[in-house]
């Protein structure tokens, strides 16, 4: 009964090194609207006084052997919670979906497979060629270069079966509501990482309940996918979230950094001519040169002279990179990275994941 949902962007994030940044002179400091840093756990048995090593004339005890390791302990600790819940999540859903459908096609006097058949086959349509070009545009990666004419039944049943999930999941969210369906799993206590706001833009209430702080660029594919996941949370939780915008340029994209400086150059005239900047830039990761800046400067109606000096002030760079190295310290090595209250978000995850989280968030503030 399952239908596969063949996503042809799939979630992800543009992962490489940081280029050179460094280390920030102090430790970045709590958002204000977030909540303190966990504690790593300690593993049975043990705590942070307690010796873990021993040698003739000295000892090592767990808290400083871990020391340096303290937020890649969070992050590991937060995606095994992360993805122990999903898991969970999946289960529930599964038994549920099952349930309620079974009960529907009883109510019908069908077999399950018939009410599959006709509720979710017979509802979707066959392939157009645009989906068809479309679909092959997203999957050329993984086709290497192949003609589509060569994988054209591969392509038309990857644009069925997404077709297929959405529709499935359309039809389960009906039924769910019609038969009441109430999911009660509670999501876990996750670990939080300390992360500052610094001065950096910043969209709704500041005295929002939640505060998510991304780490982006806009070269990275990934980070303009995510852009729309963030306008949905914004409309959605308007005033009860605020987001903040830190820039972590990549190394290997060569327009990351010039479009970074464009953009902050115009915040220093506004935060509504930094935002055009940056939405400009989220809509096409591909149009960066300096033709496309001045474009988004035209748009933005920047005084030109004072944003072009902004542009040859080595400052607004050194800014950029206090931003990466600040990212860096927490954990960051790929674009788009989250940080919900401090709760670690890796890549361009679905608006369902945000959600949950926030969700969680404002629950526990009342």
């Amino acid at each position: 009964m399952r239908f596969p949902l063949l996503l042809l962007l799939a979630f992800g994030a543009c992962d490489s090194p940081p280029a050179t940044p460094a280390a920030p002179a102090a430790a970045p400091k709590v958002a204000a609207a977030g909540p303190a840093p966990s504690a790593v756990s300690a593993p049975a048995g043990n705590d942070d006084a307690g010796v873990v090593a021993s040698w003739n004339g000295g000892s090592l005890n767990y808290g400083d052997a871990k020391k340096d390791i303290d937020i890649q302990l969070l992050q590991m600790e937060g995606e095994y919670l992360s993805n122990r819940y999903d898991a969970e999540m999946n289960a529930v859903d599964e038994k549920v979906n099952h349930a309620v459908a079974q009960l529907e096609a009883t109510k019908r006097g069908v077999s399950l497979e018939d009410l599959m058949k006709k509720e979710i086959d017979d509802k979707v349509s066959a392939p157009t060629e645009a989906e068809v070009q479309d679909a092959y545009k997203q999957l050329a990666r993984k086709f290497r270069g192949r003609p589509l004419e060569e994988v054209r039944p591969d392509v038309e049943k990857a644009v069925t079966q997404k077709k297929q999930g959405e529709r499935y999941a359309v039809f389960m969210d009906d039924l769910r509501a019609q038969y009441g369906v109430n999911v009660t799993l509670p999501f876990p206590n996750m670990p939080r990482i300390p992360v500052s706001v610094d001065d950096d833009p910043s969209e709704g209430d500041p005295n929002a309940a939640v505060t998510i702080i991304q780490f982006a660029e806009f070269q990275c594919p990934y980070c303009g996918a995510a852009n729309t996941t963030v306008q949905k949370v914004l409309k959605d939780y308007d005033g009860k979230v605020r987001f903040v915008f830190r820039d972590f340029p990549l190394g290997f994209h060569e327009n990351a950094i010039p479009a970074a400086v464009a953009a902050n150059c115009a915040a220093q005239q506004s935060m509504d001519k930094y935002w055009k900047f940056h939405d400009s830039f989220m809509q096409n990761q591909q149009a960066l040169t300096e033709a496309d800046i001045q474009k988004a400067a035209q748009d933005a109606l920047v005084n030109t002279e004072k944003w072009e000096a902004c542009r040859k002030d080595p400052a607004v760079k050194d800014e950029i990179r206090k931003d990466q190295a600040d990212g860096a310290a927490v954990g960051v090595t790929g674009t788009p990275a989250f940080f919900i209250d401090g709760i670690f978000l890796n890549g361009a995850q679905p608006y369902e994941k945000f959600k949950m989280i926030i969700d969680a968030e404002l629950a526990k503030k009342g």
